[in-house]
């Protein structure tokens, strides 16, 4: 009995147009909308309602008190707007979604043109059960939202929009044929292979990412502010008379300084370490990395978080290339961090993991990339570079030096007391980091290319090495400046639609630059080069 109606199925998808669907497939957002959309439209309104609950209460306090809760009221009332008028549906070629009340508007995407799909889930929405749901199209403000669906509706839609054909309703295919038909294909995709998975042990780089610097400053903040009492702050209105800073004798100031400066860096250290380790589990909590088989290719879905969780899912065939990034701390302890450079996306340089041994970066750059861009052996830009980096670190120490000298000079001239250690200090700090920094800038300079990739390594303390497909190239930009034409050197920039759009490859000698940009994109450069 089932066989006459088998041929009726694939007849769908070769409609040009989205199919006409009966009304009943229009869908709603989940129940909890109602108080998830007010809530997070309370929080913006909280500002505006303090300013004017003040602002009322100058004349009277019930007054002001008024003016806040009519403020909350109209922002509660505002935030159940996308409930009650917000509707989707997803057919056989289309994802189509309705809202608005007195402006009803109608947002359409082609299924083809899905290009993410990311699931985010806040604690209001993870204690209500719901989840946000981002579509991205690849177009410029083309991200279609629904907040909040339930999370089987979100998962389910995920799966319909990247990976299989939306269920048809019960009404229109047989009960014995759905489950075979529509069911099975749906799990066997929603399993994938495992790229990456968080790793517990890579909690100890938390502390040695200088991202988390603000958390030091903060807690530096804090224990400067327990030893305020033996620190006179006043004495920063700087008035040396006699040799004393404020009428208190130098040799005070400086052991009071001596017993709370280690104090504040011992306390700051501590809290740096614990809050990043904190931060960086909360963040990072389940981390998972996984390749589905998408509608139109294999796609990575990126899942993680703790309080806040969040599902990212790429489809690989937009992956451009990868960067690898080796911070001056993180660096001496072997760990990396690893980007993406992809298209079409919101954010085009996505972060596919938290930071992790160099090994296990480059273990999954090369299964995401299908070749080990990262380990290529780089050609070096010779001598030049490096005397140019040296120079410019001598120079900018003559700066630093000379900005020093002035407030010395103007303390001894006025105050009668030469600090003759402080510029000594910074010339000697600024010529050994300024140094340093040339020579790690002209070791860690170099590029290579392979077969599929471009690859580039540059920076100083902080080493970047990108790679990035060759195919990805749509076009070059070779410029030199007075001094480059001096010393024969020129900056290369391969422009790209993936990531931040360029690829910087510094001071390269011109006749490497040439041939570099012929080798790579032959058809592209040839017609100019001779």
């Amino acid at each position: 009995m089932s066989t006459p109606e088998v041929p009726d199925v694939p007849d769908v998808p070769e409609l040009s147009e989205a199919p006409v669907v009966p009304d009943a497939e229009w869908q709603r957002l989940a129940g909890w909308t109602a108080v998830v959309s007010p809530l997070s439209t309370l929080r913006q309104a909280i500002i505006p309602a303090a300013i004017g609950a003040f602002g009322a209460g100058q004349a009277n306090v019930f007054i002001g008190l008024l003016v806040a809760a009519g403020i909350a009221v109209v922002a509660a009332l505002a935030g159940m707007i996308p409930w009650l008028t917000t509707s989707y549906r997803v057919t056989p070629t289309h994802l189509e979604v309705r809202k608005g009340l007195f402006n009803r508007t109608t947002l359409t995407a082609r299924l083809d043109r899905v290009r993410s799909v990311d699931l985010n889930s806040t604690l209001i929405h993870r204690a209500l059960g719901v989840t946000k749901v981002n579509v991205g199209t690849g177009v410029d403000e083309g991200q279609i939202t629904l907040d909040s669906l339930t999370k089987d509706s979100a998962a389910r839609l995920r799966r319909e929009l990247l990976h299989s054909a939306p269920a048809p309703a019960a009404a229109d295919v047989p009960a014995a044929t759905a489950p075979s038909s529509q069911v099975e294909p749906v799990e066997a995709t929603s399993e994938g292979e495992v790229v990456a998975r968080l790793d517990w042990s890579w909690i100890r780089y938390a502390p040695l990412n200088l991202k988390n610097l603000a958390i030091a400053v903060g807690g530096l903040g804090a224990v400067f502010g327990a030893f305020s009492d033996l620190i006179p702050w006043e004495s920063f209105g700087v008035r040396v008379t006699n040799g004393e800073i404020n009428g208190v004798p130098v040799e005070e100031v400086t052991r009071m300084l001596f017993i709370a400066v280690p104090v504040a860096i011992v306390g700051a250290a501590a809290v740096w370490a614990i809050g990043s380790c904190v931060g960086y589990a909360v963040r990072w909590w389940d981390l998972q990395v996984v390749r589905e088989q998408g509608r139109e290719g294999t796609t990575l879905r990126r899942s993680f978080g703790l309080t806040s969780t969040r599902a990212t899912t790429v489809e690989e065939a937009k992956v451009r290339g990868a960067t690898s990034t080796v911070g001056p701390l993180i660096g001496l302890a072997g760990g990396a961090d690893l980007n993406l450079l992809t298209t079409g996306l919101e954010d085009n340089f996505p972060a596919v993991l938290p930071t992790a041994p160099e090994q296990v970066v480059s273990e999954v750059g090369t299964d995401i990339l299908g070749e080990d861009a990262f380990s290529a052996a780089l050609t070096g830009h010779g001598p030049r570079p490096r005397r140019r980096y040296w120079f410019r670190a001598g120079v900018a120490t003559v700066v630093w030096t000379l900005v020093a000298l002035v407030p010395t000079v103007l303390i001894g001239v006025f105050g009668d007391t030469w600090i003759w250690w402080i510029p000594l200090a910074v010339l000697v700090l600024a010529l050994v980091l300024g140094l340093l920094g040339a020579e790690l800038r002209h070791r860690h300079l170099g590029h290579a290319l392979t077969d599929r990739y471009l690859v580039v390594r540059s920076g100083s303390y902080t080493a970047v090495r990108t790679a990035l497909q060759t195919d990805g190239i749509i076009g070059w930009r070779v410029r030199q400046t007075f001094f480059d034409r001096r010393v024969g050197l020129a900056q290369v920039t391969a422009m790209t639609a993936a990531g931040q759009e360029h690829v910087d490859i510094p001071d390269v000698p011109l006749e490497t630059a040439i041939a570099l940009a012929a080798a790579a994109t032959p058809r592209t450069v040839s017609e100019f080069v001779e």
